[in-house]
């Protein structure tokens, strides 16, 4: 029984992704403005934002334990980094809504 209990938590661990850490980025507020725009973590271009399915406007990116500086670029807009912590207290996944500001200037806002 114990084997069968152990084989079921190595499965779901193994399907889950294990134990990672995820940045998502939530930009339904921006809708198609947004999508495609490029995703830096730390300096460095990770990815995209792009649907998931037809109407989710969700991406997530899988980030080491620690505290990280994100941003979203957009070819028109500036772009206002904001840092997050994730791993150990801060948790496993870490969540930010993304619009766009038309105030004095465009710019991406991270809440």
């Amino acid at each position: 029984m114990v084997v069968v209990g152990f084989g079921l938590v190595f499965a779901w661990i193994s399907g889950t992704g294990g134990t990672s850490h995820t940045l998502q980025i939530d930009y339904s507020w921006g809708r198609d403005v947004l999508d495609s725009a490029d995703v830096e973590i730390d300096g460095t271009v990770v990815g995209i934002l792009q649907r998931y399915g037809r109407s989710q406007y969700v991406t997530g990116f899988r980030v080491e334990p620690g505290e990280h500086a994100v941003r979203v670029l957009h070819d028109r807009c500036t772009s206002v980094p904001d840092t997050f912590q994730i791993g150990g207290t801060a948790g496993r996944v870490v969540v930010f809504m993304a619009e766009v500001d038309d105030g004095y200037s465009c710019r991406v806002v991270l809440r």
